[in-house]
């Protein structure tokens, strides 16, 4: 039986597009570049389109579980329909540490990629600018679900003038041949790995359904362009850095290092584009982290937000540095967690007895494939590069 949906706000569809966006475009896609490096651009393209598929399809599974749970995340809907018996909920507060973690990694790993931001433009001291980003970064979503929304709206349309600007400025500059790689395993796994993790967005997809109140159809037409969106962004991205970069690509901030080889004003554009695309990144994690808070405890949203985003500042300060590993560490985290939401999700659609957002694509053979695909990705995310 599908429970009521019960929302603190309302979308638009337009801003439904911009949260999956907004989330997409952010931690990962900055880190995909160099990680293309170690492969072919002809195998760059075929899986950004293959990691399209895939995600389209795995985020209508997610949605529609929501829907069927009132949309509600992930860790109430394993709740609801997996764990049963007396130690449900044993079970169900394991899980929401869990992926609470995993979504703080993120988080963290978005701090220090912002505060690398920070540090670079305004020279300060890199903890300084830990903490300048997350108190920026955090009023936004403090705000609630609709100030979310809107902002993203409004930071997708300025991405996209960005990347107009500064794909122009790569082309009308010298331009880098596309040479060809020796083709190794390790390295086109993890590409693979780094794209559907860095075009995936989970709990923005939730966050959708809640705010188009789960209107079926506005939900499966978010995320069919929402994805189509930020696979191009990722597909743009990295061909630019590819073949605009002067000098050595370093592993992380690529976009930065490509506004660098165009010339000062590209520079200023880039460091604008990787703070935005952190920042949307930023509020949908810190968002669905607050309602993680919220459906297991039950306190006000404002303080959940606070007391789950502090252990993130904390972590980013005294935890692991490095941009890149919280990034890979995260997205070999969310794929393990992604199993369960297969199971559930079969579950799920057997007790509703209908499948109004994914129809055929949520079928056995389907389900199948979207185990296959986090298996690799779990492998992408973990074996070293070559």
């Amino acid at each position: 039986m599908v429970k009521e949906i019960k929302s603190e706000a309302k979308f638009t569809v337009f801003e439904s597009i911009s949260m999956i966006v907004g989330h997409s475009v952010g931690t990962g896609i900055i880190a995909v570049p160099y990680l293309a490096t170690k492969n072919n651009f002809a195998d760059v393209l075929w899986i950004v389109a293959l990691a399209y598929i895939i995600n389209v399809i795995l985020h209508l599974l997610i949605a529609e579980l929501s829907y069927n749970n009132g949309g509600v995340q992930l860790v109430k809907s394993f709740e609801g329909e997996l764990f049963t018996g007396r130690l449900k909920k044993v079970f169900s507060w394991g899980m929401f540490i869990v992926y609470g973690l995993a979504i703080m990694i993120g988080v963290s790993g978005n701090i220090n990629g912002g505060a690398q931001i920070i540090q670079s433009l305004f020279h300060l001291p890199f903890s300084a600018a830990q903490i300048l980003y997350y108190l920026a970064a955090g009023i936004v979503a403090f705000l609630g679900m609709k100030a979310v929304g809107i902002a993203q709206k409004y930071t997708v349309l300025l991405l996209i003038v960005i990347v107009v600007f500064m794909t122009i400025g790569t082309l009308i500059n010298p331009l880098n041949s596309i040479t060809a790689r020796p083709i190794h395993v390790n390295n086109v796994l993890a590409l693979y790995s780094m794209v559907v993790f860095a075009t995936s967005a989970n709990q923005a997809v939730i966050q959708s359904v809640k705010g188009l109140g789960g209107d079926a159809k506005k939900i499966r037409f978010s995320i069919f362009v929402g994805f189509a969106i930020s696979s191009l962004f990722a597909l743009i991205v990295t061909m630019t850095v590819l073949i605009g970069i002067k000098g050595t690509l370093g592993k992380e901030m690529a976009y930065l290092q490509l506004g660098h080889s165009i010339g000062p004003w590209a520079v200023l554009l880039a460091g604008v584009f990787s703070l935005l695309a952190l920042l949307s990144t930023f509020w949908s994690n810190t968002l669905s982290l607050r309602d993680v808070v919220h459906e297991q405890t039950g306190i006000n949203n404002r303080l959940c937000w606070i007391l789950a985003t502090l252990p993130c500042i904390l972590f980013s300060i005294f935890g692991i540095s490095s941009f890149i590993i919280l990034t890979r560490i995260m997205s070999g985290v969310v794929v393990l967690v992604a199993v369960m939401l297969i199971f559930t999700y079969n579950r799920s659609r057997r007790n509703a007895g209908s499948s109004p957002i994914c129809g055929v694509l949520g079928t056995v053979p389907f389900q199948i494939l979207m185990i296959v695909s986090t298996a690799i990705c779990s492998v992408g995310a973990l074996i070293p590069l070559k």
